[in-house]
């Protein structure tokens, strides 16, 4: 793994956005005051990575990479396994109760501009987890090989055994030797179950034996043999077959004309068939001159009853005048009641007028004794206690006078009043009546008008009786002529029917003739003539003769059959006998040849099941064999790898690699002082060659003497880690070292200085994080973090 380009913000000391560009760059170092965020730049690669910062402690706690103020931080990190380009990403936004990882994606570089980019994990965990398998190692695997951090650069050294070998098992991937022994036991097991198949498989071919094939190749020659005796006298079958059917046909055909000729018999009533035609036709033609006769007096009678005049005019003429005199006559008797209504309405005016005459005097009368009696009339409206119209004073006492002239003359002008009433009256009704009369008298001057119009020219009473009678008589004779028309039709349908049932015998005796000629067609039965007795007499002769001479043509042929059928069924019997020797089932004889071929189908299918048969088991038995040696190897494979002492040789065997390699730099570090061993509990311990090589435990190791033992170790480890892999393993393309140089004296700070670059010349990167600026000076590329009010930058700076 190869760090590219780190870009942080909002991220711990960097609150604006801030970029570390690695790029072709092999020794660096990240400069600058304590505080000014070197290791947070180292913080934010780790972070990318596996979500976590080691030094804030919990494993997963992320609020505190946050900038204090800010909402979220971001960081990202481009990076380099072998040959392919990776971008991990992680956003952390702050929550109410925290922090949570609100974006977090692996993504590998496509190969060229038209592909997409590979998406490797959307999420926090599986971008932790991709990371993991892509560089084989864990978190804390990585921060004891690749990054050595501050408060935990000697954890490699101080690791207790059991811790030591977990991370060489997975960093040499000496896995490979016990997943090599899991596969060859699977390999093994499954060459076991296999070769338990194939057992099985051979067993059920145990049959399929050279002696069997033979035997089913034997049975297939014998059947054969049937075959070719069966064909061989399919000719002669074929010709007894053929003699079988043509004399079946034959006596099919006679005994069918024979069937046909026996029904070829005349009817009884031949002869009066003719006779009776003869007479219907007769009778028929009488009945048709009857007709035409009444037909003749119908149209005869409805031209006499046609000259004369319309009897409908002849009856509205003769109701016109009925109507006539009776209009006359009550015009006569309507105006002598009109005039008497006249009278009558003349007597009523008078009446009226001398009513009118009477009660103008009688309220004259009445006028004249109310002036007189003035005050007895006024009284006679008063009652004591009211007003008096006169003079307004209240009414004491009523005044005593005589009205009794008064009540007279009011008297008179009623009943004078009610005689003019009654008079009116009598007037209104006379006047009604008179109305009436005249209106009715004008309705019928003007029905007599309309009358008179219509008989303008019309016959007198006495000519239209007169024609009227004629009339009636025409019609008689016109009703009986049509009767005995409708008789004379009727006798002629009765007479048609008789004669066409006549006919229709004739045509039925003529059919059935026909059909039973046409059934004996077919034999060349006489020609038909107009005589139907002689037609049936010449047919029934034909018949009787051809009969006899079918019957002795059938006789002739179920004799030729027999013996046809006779021959075959001795070569049948023959061929039987034959195919019952060679194995082929019974059954009946017509079915022989097909029971033969499939009985030889059935053999040869066997013959050729155990043929296939005996050569699987044959290829079996070979794999079987090959199989059995498979599963020695595999088994001896997996024996050898899964010894209990071999993967702890294995890592005993790199220690002391990693242990040679971790001596050479500690003594190139130290100038021959120091050197690695291991005590007999595996712990690391140092070899002072300037005390009497005196061993001291790494855990009692000055804070100095720590760095050098440590710094060597993970050189070592840096070295031989590909070397000693089992498969190529885990490849630590760089280092980063983030403390303890400042424990060291001038020289050996100049002996690891130049340790460091011989390191980084081997195209490995390390980066180193120091305030030591004679170190510092010595790296072709240093990265100067500076902190400001706000937030801390990065500067690059090339030497």
């Amino acid at each position: 793994m190869r760090s590219v380009r780190i870009e942080v913000e909002g991220f711990a000391a960097f609150r604006e956005r801030a970029v570390v560009d690695l790029t072709d760059t092999d020794l660096f170092a990240l400069v600058g005051p304590t505080g000014a965020g070197k290791s947070t730049v180292i913080d934010a690669m780790v972070f990318a990575l596996y979500g976590s910062v080691p030094r804030y402690g919990s494993k997963g706690l992320v609020y505190p990479v946050i900038t204090q103020g800010a909402v979220e931080a971001k960081v990202r990190l481009d990076f380099l396994v072998g040959a392919e380009s990776y971008t991990a990403t992680r956003v952390v936004r702050r929550t109410k109760t925290g922090a949570t990882t609100k974006e977090a994606r692996l993504e590998r570089a496509a190969a060229s501009d038209d592909e997409p980019t590979d998406v490797l994990a959307d999420d926090a965990d599986g971008l932790s987890v991709a990371v993991g398998e892509l560089l084989g190692l864990d978190l804390e695997q990585f921060t004891k090989c690749v990054v050595l951090p501050q408060g935990a650069f000697a954890t490699l050294l101080h690791d207790t055994k059991a811790t030591r070998q977990d991370l060489l098992v997975k960093l040499l991937d000496l896995g490979l030797y016990e997943r090599l022994a899991s596969s060859a036991r699977s390999a093994a097991k499954a060459a076991v179950q296999r070769i338990e198949f194939l057992d099985e498989q051979l067993s059920r071919s145990a049959h399929a034996t050279p002696e069997a094939v033979a035997e089913a190749a034997s049975r297939v020659g014998a059947i054969d043999r049937v075959m070719a005796s069966i064909d061989e006298a399919a000719p002669e079958l074929a010709a007894l077959d053929e003699r079988v059917r043509v004399a079946d046909t034959t006596i099919e055909e006679c005994a069918t004309a024979i069937e046909a000729l026996a029904g070829v018999t005349a009817p009884d009533d031949v002869a009066d068939i003719d006779r009776a035609v003869a007479a219907a036709t007769e009778t028929l033609a009488q009945a048709e001159a009857v007709e035409r006769s009444a037909h003749e007096q119908v149209s005869e009678c409805a031209s006499r009853l046609d000259a004369l005049p319309d009897a409908a005019g002849l009856r509205a003429a003769e109701s016109d005048r009925e109507r006539l005199a009776e209009v006359v006559g009550r015009v006569e008797k309507g105006t002598a009641m009109l005039a008497d209504a006249e009278r009558v309405a003349a007597d009523a005016q008078a009446s009226v007028d001398a009513a009118t005459t009477t009660h103008a005097q009688a309220e004259t009368a009445r006028d004249r004794a109310r002036i007189a009696h003035a005050a007895a009339d006024l009284a006679r409206h008063l009652h004591e206690g009211d007003d008096c119209p006169v003079c307004g004073s209240r009414v004491e006492t009523l005044p005593s006078s005589d009205t009794g002239a008064l009540a007279e003359a009011d008297r008179a002008v009623e009943s004078a009043a009610r005689a003019l009433r009654e008079a009116s009256t009598a007037l209104a009704d006379a006047d009604k009546t008179v109305e009436k009369y005249r209106t009715m008298l004008g309705e019928r001057a003007e029905e007599r008008a309309r009358i008179d119009q219509r008989l303008a020219g019309a016959p007198t009473v006495e000519e239209i009786v007169a024609a009227l009678e004629e009339i009636a008589l025409a019609d008689e004779s016109l009703r009986s002529a049509r009767s005995a028309d409708t008789a004379a039709r009727a006798e002629v349908a009765r007479r048609r029917t008789e004669a066409e049932r006549a006919t229709a015998r004739v045509s039925q005796a003529r059919a059935a003739f026909s059909a039973v000629r046409d059934r004996v067609a077919a034999y060349g039965p006489p020609s038909a003539s107009e005589d139907l007795a002689a037609d049936w007499k010449e047919l029934v002769q034909w018949a009787d003769g051809l009969h006899a001479d079918r019957e002795v043509a059938r006789a002739a042929s179920v004799q030729a059959r027999d013996e046809a059928l006779a021959d075959r069924g001795a070569l049948l019997e023959s061929l039987g006998r034959e195919a019952e020797a060679a194995g082929v089932p019974g059954g009946p004889t017509s079915t022989l040849r097909d029971r033969t071929v499939s009985e030889s189908a059935s053999a040869r299918a066997r013959h050729d099941q155990l043929r296939r048969e005996s050569e699987a088991a044959a290829e079996l038995r070979a794999e079987r064999a090959t199989l059995d040696e498979r599963r020695q190897v595999h088994e001896l494979l997996a024996e050898q790898l899964g010894a209990r002492g071999f993967e702890a040789w294995l890592l005993d065997e790199a220690l002391d690699a990693l242990l040679d390699g971790a001596s050479d730099w500690l003594e190139q570090l130290s100038s021959g002082r120091y050197a690695m061993a291991v005590d007999d509990k595996k712990q690391f311990a140092v070899i002072d060659h300037a005390n009497a090589d005196e061993r001291r435990l790494a855990r009692t190791l000055s804070g100095g003497e720590t760095f050098l033992a440590s710094l060597a170790l993970a050189l070592a480890l840096a070295e031989r880690v590909t070397e000693l892999s089992a498969s190529g393993g885990t490849t630590l393309d760089a280092i980063f070292l983030d403390e303890g140089f400042g424990t060291l004296d001038p020289d050996t700070l100049d002996v690891v200085a130049t340790a460091i670059e011989e390191l980084g010349a081997t195209g490995r990167m390390v980066g180193i994080i120091s305030h030591v600026a004679d170190l510092a000076e010595r790296v072709p590329v240093r990265f100067e973090v500076a902190k400001s009010p706000g937030t801390s930058t990065v500067r690059r700076v090339d030497a």
